[in-house]
């Protein structure tokens, strides 16, 4: 099998993190990334859940949230005004 180069541009700070994280679990920044393409082509999609940084959708929140419509459900819900920002 033939190889090739791949070649990318990343914010300094990201590289460093990412070398020590994958240092920790053995492997160094061209495994890791070879991982990560082996695995896409083998699941046909992202090997893993993309996230954004919207706090409305962390694990928390959607918790949270799911609390609040049990509560409505079981009539225990109170009006409220809305907060202006």
């Amino acid at each position: 099998m033939s190889s090739t180069t791949l070649q990318i541009r990343l914010d300094a700070d990201l590289r460093h993190e990412a070398d020590e994280l994958f240092s920790a679990a053995g492997l160094d920044l061209s495994s890791a990334v070879r991982l990560f393409l082996r695995q896409s082509v083998i699941r046909r999609r992202l090997p893993f859940e993309v996230i954004g940084a919207d706090p409305f959708h962390s694990e928390a929140n959607q918790r949270a949230l799911a609390d609040s419509i049990r509560s409505i459900e079981r009539g225990e819900a109170q009006a409220h005004a809305l907060v202006s920002p």
